[in-house]
């Protein structure tokens, strides 16, 4: 009886397995895990399952939800495109950038440790002294940001939706040309942990 049950287990598995998608950019560098997301059964998003998991890539079997983001893309576009995400070489740091409405969008960074995706926080704006410009800005009706990792293996993180204090001379405080988007610059320091190293405004093309 033992030997049906663990049978019938081992199939489900497998067939759930099955339904999963590996997101864009969602495979990590040493493909031993991946990020995966379940396609809509119909075209309507809002009765799609919007689990993010985590896949051990070498089994096939799900670690579980990343329960910090969704694929629903606040009903907007479809469960395989609301998520793309980005690993750090070693494999040990992933970013996941999702869809949160029409035009919004948001981000989540995870530390990997034993195959687990450990949510990691932001610093606070007001670590860095521009960032005390920022405090109580108003935003766009379609705020958001993503994460990208730079090639020196910093964090950087794109935010828009800002709506500036025209009363502020910005260019005083290094902003120059702020429109409502900014870059922030990350930095790990030798405890591992996450420091706001700078605040920039993108440059034009």
């Amino acid at each position: 009886m033992r030997n049906i049950l663990t049978a019938v287990l081992l199939l489900s598995s497998h067939v759930f397995g099955g339904e999963w998608v590996v997101t864009k950019g969602g495979l990590s560098p040493n493909k031993k895990l991946a990020v995966a997301v379940f396609p809509q059964k119909t075209e309507f998003i809002d009765e799609a399952d919007d689990s993010v998991l985590l896949i051990d890539q070498t089994t096939g079997r799900s670690f579980g939800e990343l329960e910090e983001v969704s694929s629903s893309g606040g009903t907007w576009g479809s469960t395989t495109t609301n998520v793309h995400c980005m690993w750090s070489p070693d494999s040990k740091m992933l970013i996941v950038n999702y869809r949160t409405g029409r035009l919004m969008h948001s981000s989540q960074l995870y530390r990997i440790r034993d195959r687990r995706a450990i949510p990691l926080s932001l610093p606070d704006d007001k670590t860095h002294p521009k960032g005390k410009l920022l405090v109580g800005l108003q935003s766009t009706a379609n705020p958001g940001s993503e994460i990208t990792l730079t090639k020196d293996g910093s964090i950087e993180m794109r935010r828009w939706g800002y709506v500036p204090d025209f009363t502020v001379d910005y260019s005083k405080h290094g902003l120059t040309g702020f429109e409502g988007e900014l870059l922030f610059h990350y930095r790990i320091d030798q405890q591992g942990q996450l420091q706001l190293h700078d605040i920039t405004v993108p440059s034009t093309p």
